[in-house]
């Protein structure tokens, strides 16, 4: 039973802990404006996830290099940092606001043996870059 939860432990260690930093802009936006005074550059969209053991992190995604995972490093999956790199990105992209923020969290727990003691934990924001 122990190998199981074992390997159960690292299938998800694995499959999760990844970052996103996606943009929409120019022909994506299909001539629609995205803002009032039609200065709208991109909407930005930030997705990062993460494996926990009670609120310390397994495998989470790195907030320094999206697309990679950070193992037993700082815990990430957060608003503050989501918002971070949100605003790095409209900021490398030219924009001097982000604009009509939104964000979501959510955490949930993985029914191994032991229950409480894993988590799934998953964060998104998204808003619109402006000039």
């Amino acid at each position: 039973m122990k190998k199981v939860c074992f390997a159960a432990a690292a299938i998800a260690a694995l499959l999760t802990g990844c970052t996103s930093v996606q943009s929409a802009k120019g022909p994506d936006l299909n001539g629609i404006s995205i803002s009032e005074r039609n200065d709208a550059i991109a909407h930005i969209n930030v997705q990062n996830s993460g494996f926990y053991f009670l609120s310390f992190p397994i495998a989470a995604g790195s907030a320094d290099i999206p697309g990679t995972t950070a193992f037993f490093s700082r815990d990430t999956v957060n608003i503050p940092t989501a918002v971070n790199m949100a605003t790095r990105e409209a900021k490398r992209l030219g924009a001097s606001k982000l604009v009509d923020l939104t964000s979501d969290r959510s955490s949930t727990m993985i029914p191994l043996p032991i229950p409480f003691l894993f988590f799934m934990k998953s964060v998104n924001v998204s808003g619109n870059a402006v000039r």
